[in-house]
Formats: structure tokens, C-alpha cells, sequence
């Protein structure tokens, strides 16, 4: 019985909301259907909300043309809503995704070319962090361009494996010896972007060490004299600070800021190895501040 009771006053509720359901139908329908339209954030009003024509209110009389019939009783005071854009891949947001970072080709070439091109990369961060940064090396750069690591940051890199590898000595007239040393590295003059530095697999850049050949000026065979340290300028081949040394030196040639050294005539060479470590010393023995400032992240 009392399940019956329960049924019986079910059905009445039911039918009951059945009928109240017509009038509210169409209003759903076109709710629906206006949903299903594409609705771009660009088409999205966000002004002044409008409002109400109210007697004695110029406010109300001025917004009054543009109200619609359905928006009537909404206030006059309602101030505009500020959304604020947001660049989902500002390099200063914390949310990037789905964003894409800066291609480096330069850095993606050097990847491939195994440990030489580890090293090379490596030397090219500290030129870069030294070339971006103000202190007397950029500054000196910045005489011939003003942003150097601009620049600078889209040289490419080559080696040469099949690069001069023995330290030759000879005696000068005087009876001094000199030691010339495989070359390191080298760059057409003035080349500008997107030169080429060439680097010597056998040289002081990749290199600690060379074997020694002595050469006579009145000719005849070569003697060899066993392995010799190399080095460029006052430090020691193979390390970070013989590399960095190396591509500032380059870079000065590539923005004819050196002259031409080939070969090293008159010790010209020598000459501008000085005059980049003038500028640049402080700076190639600095230790790096982007370590420093990932490792303390």
C-alpha cells in the first residue's frame, strides 16, 4: 500500500513537471543552439556592462541607446573588465608548454661532431658569456660592432684532421732557436656573420703535446727530436682557457679587428694573440657565471 501511495504521487510529480517542461523547452533549445556556434574569444565583449534608462541620469540616457531588451536592470557603475594577455611562451613565463625553443644550428652541428665539437661548444659558451656581458673584452669588440655576440653567435666551426702536427725548430742567424708551432686555427680576414673558423685537430686547441721537428735553412732530412708542449699565448695547450683565447682571437680577425697575421710573419701573429689578452685576460680567467648561477638553482 504504501509503495502504491508512493507511485501514485511519482506519477503525479512527473506529469506535472512534464507540462512546466514545455514552457522552459525553448529557451533550452536556443541555449543549446547558441552554444553549438563557434564563438571566438576575439568576438567576446568584456566593455562596460549597459544599463538601465533612469530618469534624471545622464549616465543612463547615453548608455540607454545601445541596451538590449533582455540586459534591462543591469547597473551603469559596472566598470570595464581588464583581462590581462598572456603570452603562453614569454621566455619569463614559467608555463611554456607547447612552446618551442630557439633553434641553434651552430650548437646542433657542433653536437654531431662528437668530442671535438664538445669542446668547441664548450669554448663558445665562455666567448658568449664574455661577449654578452659588460667588461673591457666586449667593449673593446663593440668598436668594430655593436653587438658582437650577435655576431659572433653565428660563426660556424669546421677541424682539420689532416692539419700541420709537428713543432718545427730552427736557428735564427744569430744562432737563436725558434719554435713555431702547428697552427691552432684560422678564419678569412674580415669574413664577417657567418664565417667559418677552422680549428687543427693537431694544434694546441685539441692538443697538449707535439712531436718536434728540426729543419735545417741549407736544406737536407728533417730530424726529429721527440714531443715538445704546445700552448697558446702563456696557456697550455688543450685547456679551456688556450680555447677561449683562441676563438677571441678569430673573432677579432673576423671583425677585422686584428690584422692579418698569416703565418705569422714579423711575429704578428704573436702580436695579436698580446693585444687580445690586453683586453680579455681578466675575462678568460674568470670562472663562469652561468655554471655558477645553474649549479646554485
Amino acid at each position: 500500500m504504501y509503495s502504491a501511495l508512493w507511485n501514485t504521487r511519482a506519477v503525479a510529480v512527473l506529469f506535472m513537471s512534464s507540462l512546466s517542461g514545455t514552457v522552459a523547452f525553448p529557451q533550452a533549445a536556443k541555449f543549446i543552439r547558441r552554444t553549438a556556434d563557434p564563438m571566438p574569444l576575439a568576438d567576446m565583449s568584456l566593455g562596460r556592462a549597459p544599463c538601465t534608462r533612469e530618469p534624471g541620469s545622464a549616465a543612463a540616457e547615453s548608455n540607454a541607446a545601445t541596451v538590449a531588451s533582455s540586459d534591462l536592470g543591469s547597473p551603469c557603475d559596472t566598470p570595464p573588465l581588464k583581462v590581462p594577455v598572456v603570452n603562453p611562451c614569454n621566455p619569463a613565463s614559467p608555463a611554456q608548454i607547447g612552446c618551442l625553443t630557439p633553434r641553434d644550428p651552430v650548437q646542433e652541428d657542433l653536437a654531431r661532431m662528437g668530442k671535438p665539437g664538445q669542446k668547441i661548444l664548450r669554448a663558445r659558451e665562455k666567448v658568449l658569456e664574455i661577449l654578452e656581458t659588460e667588461n673591457a673584452c666586449s667593449a673593446w669588440f663593440r668598436e668594430k660592432d655593436s653587438n658582437p655576440a650577435d655576431i659572433f653567435r653565428t660563426l660556424s666551426f669546421e677541424v682539420d684532421r689532416k692539419g700541420e702536427e709537428f713543432v718545427l725548430t730552427s736557428k735564427d742567424p744569430s744562432n737563436m732557436i725558434i719554435f713555431r708551432n702547428p697552427y691552432v686555427a684560422w678564419v678569412f680576414q674580415g669574413d664577417g656573420r657567418y664565417a667559418t673558423i677552422t680549428i687543427n685537430t693537431n694544434g694546441a686547441f685539441f692538443s697538449p703535446m707535439a712531436n718536434m721537428v728540426e729543419v735545417w735553412k741549407e736544406g737536407g732530412p728533417a730530424s726529429f727530436r721527440g714531443p715538445r708542449r704546445t700552448n697558446v699565448g702563456p696557456y697550455a695547450g688543450d685547456t679551456m682557457h688556450a680555447q677561449v683565447l683562441t676563438l677571441l682571437h678569430e673573432f677579432g680577425h673576423v671583425l677585422d679587428l686584428l690584422p692579418a697575421d698569416e703565418n705569422n710573419v714579423d711575429g704578428k701573429s704573436v702580436q695579436n694573440t698580446n693585444e687580445v689578452l690586453r683586453y680579455c685576460r681578466a675575462e678568460i680567467e674568470s670562472k663562469g657565471r652561468r655554471g655558477a648561477l645553474l649549479a646554485s638553482r
